[in-house]
């Protein structure tokens, strides 16, 4: 339902690649079935059709109190009241968004809007007339989304953060609040619930899917004027859905709830009924408890006035499938999943997916150690894998990195980029594999250029258990007499220097390079040490192209601020990494004293 608080969001527009189709005029509007706006005034006694149980469509009298003008901007409203006992009794309720209102027998418009705390069922309604232009709206044209760079999935709990960030910022201004039906593990939904709200939505554990999850063709008797309307978001063995009501069907063209789901304009998300297993009363507002139905269509347009579909239209979805050990406890279990393609929600979806799986069996134990690999699957271009390890953070960084490449694939600057499927293999056991570098010592602190030299590195674990690594380095046969510095870096801080160091290898020309720099990210393991000794700065990097080897007069000429490509300088340096079971955390820097 709506919560008229505050000023309404501006809208978000969002190219997608799905499109509502060829837009068409608006016709006049056909007064022996919907009652024109003007012609209703307040005293009026007429009845809207909702679910507040099971399937059944049930009518509930109601009487207009006023005509509401601009209670958005633009858009005129019908303030009602519910007359009836039961409606008296929950009051306002959330999930009924989108219950057809009927004035003279004819249909008027749609509940939209209801308010916290009040004693009696009040609803603004939305016209009939802005609900039906739905279908012939425009499709969204480009506008302003979170700019994402390759480099941000070197820290994606980071990338994360500023995500979220920008979500609650767009959307935290939205009137829009609808049931989302969430059967996930609950310390999942609870880590973004937050932004579930901003997005407009009040998450309710509950039980998944009514039926199965497949289209079909014959789905539209259950998607009828105030009968259940969902928006099915993740189905299968994890499922999400937002919960409302069809306002009105048309033919194959179902329209409901009465505002948007985050009036994004064109969409293509899967649209099916559902089933309420009760309304549940609460002083605040009252929520319908419901779950969603097979599959039966597409929604085709996400506008402020409402949201509309075509039945039997199969909706695109991505296979999502997570395969899940505790050798703690000694269990494993698969997980299949189908998951919306919407460049916002996608991202957040697969997050959710990840970390409920990840939590199927309870807590991790404070002290545990995840190895991970997986892959997604890209329409046209080869597939972007994860493989790493981590401990004591729960599944976060591989949900954090699967949902940061995801909203990088679907929301680039470049070209369009499906995803075909992700598929995610968690390890869990009973050990934590952290620990910190404590020290460092060098076999010779001022060897001859090309001699080869060895790093005793200590380090110190959870428990401080102490643990040498050596890590051998040969001194290049070139490199002049002076002093330069050896730093051993843990993953986090490699992939910083070389961002410093050599930032053409982050930033992204084209998708090729993009996607190369994902892959470069993803792809570098946490259980490594890297040594890396500094020599000074060589060279220069033009359009991802590294030029370590340029003479001099050449590299200042190409670093005039006039070129219309830039220069960037490169940090010249040696590196050698050796791997162990550890996942080694911090930094030293140790001099070495290079002698003739």
């Amino acid at each position: 339902m709506k919560r008229p608080v505050r000023t309404a969001a501006s809208a978000v527009w969002i190219v997608f690649w799905a499109v509502c189709g060829p837009a068409r005029p608006a016709s006049a509007l056909d007064e022996s079935r919907y009652i024109p706006f003007e012609q209703i005034r307040a005293g009026m006694e007429g009845y809207c059709l909702t679910v507040l149980e099971g399937t059944a469509v049930e009518k509930f009298p109601l009487k207009v109190l006023s005509i509401v003008r601009n209670a958005e901007p633009g858009s005129d409203f019908i303030l009602v009241v519910g007359t009836d006992e039961r409606f008296k009794y929950v009051g306002s309720v959330q999930g009924c968004s989108g219950s057809p209102v009927y004035l003279e027998g004819r249909l008027a418009g749609a509940l939209a809007a209801g308010w916290e705390d009040a004693i009696e069922p009040l609803y603004l309604v939305r016209p009939i007339q802005d609900m039906l232009k739905v279908e012939s709206s425009p499709a969204s044209g480009p506008v302003p989304s979170l700019t994402t760079e390759p480099k941000d999935l070197i820290c994606p709990e980071i990338a994360q953060k500023r995500y979220f960030d920008y979500l609650q910022k767009t959307f935290s201004v939205r009137r829009t609040v609808l049931p989302l039906a969430v059967s996930a593990a609950a310390g999942a939904v609870r880590s973004v619930e937050p932004i579930l709200q901003s997005l407009g939505f009040y998450p309710v554990t509950g039980p998944a899917m009514e039926g199965e999850n497949q289209p079909s063709a014959e789905g539209q008797a259950g998607l009828v004027p105030g009968g259940v309307l969902s928006v099915v978001l993740c189905g299968g063995d994890i499922s999400v859905a937002a919960v409302g009501t069809a306002t009105d069907v048309v033919g194959d063209t179902v329209y409901g709830f009465g505002h948007g789901l985050l009036s994004t304009g064109a969409v293509q998300l899967p649209m099916a009924g559902g089933f309420i297993h009760t309304t549940i009363a609460r002083r605040s507002i009252s929520f319908k408890f419901g779950s969603p139905g097979p599959i039966l269509g597409t929604f085709t347009s996400d506008q402020a006035s409402g949201v509309c579909g075509r039945v039997g239209q199969k909706p695109p979805m991505i296979p999502l499938h997570i395969h899940l050990e505790r050798s703690d406890i000694g269990q494993s279990r698969d997980f299949d999943c189908q998951v919306a393609v919407h460049p916002i929600l996608t991202p957040l979806l697969l997050r959710i997916a990840i970390l409920s799986a990840a939590e199927h069996y309870g807590q991790l134990p404070s002290e545990h150690s995840l190895e991970y690999e997986g892959v997604i699957e890209l329409e046209g271009y080869d597939p972007i894998r994860l493989a790493n390890l981590s401990s004591d953070t729960e599944a976060l960084q591989p949900a954090s990195e699967a949902a940061s490449a995801a909203n990088l694939l679907l929301n680039n600057p470049y070209r369009q980029v499906g995803i075909h499927s992700v598929a995610l293999s968690l390890r869990f056991s009973g050990r934590s594999r952290t620990a910190n570098i404590w020290s460092a010592e060098l076999s010779d602190d001022k060897p001859k250029p090309g001699q080869v030299i060895t790093l005793q590195t200590v380090l110190e674990s959870f428990r401080s258990d102490k643990t040498i690594h050596s890590i051998r380095l040969q001194i290049p046969p070139e490199l002049k007499q002076g002093t330069y510095l050896l730093q051993v870096l843990d993953r986090d801080e490699y992939l910083g220097f070389l961002q410093k160091a050599s930032p053409s290898q982050f930033v992204a020309e084209d998708l090729a390079s993009m996607l190369k720099a994902v892959r470069r990210i993803l792809q570098t393991p946490r259980n490594q040490l890297t040594a890396v000794l500094l020599l000074g700065q060589g060279g220069i990097a033009i359009r991802n192209q590294d030029l370590p080897d340029l003479p001099l007069s050449r590299a200042l000429l190409l670093q005039d601020k006039r070129r219309l490509t830039p220069a960037l300088p490169l940090q010249s340096w040696i590196e050698t990494q050796t791997s162990m079971e550890w996942i080694p955390t911090g930094t030293i820097v140790v001099p070495i004293q290079v002698e003739p």
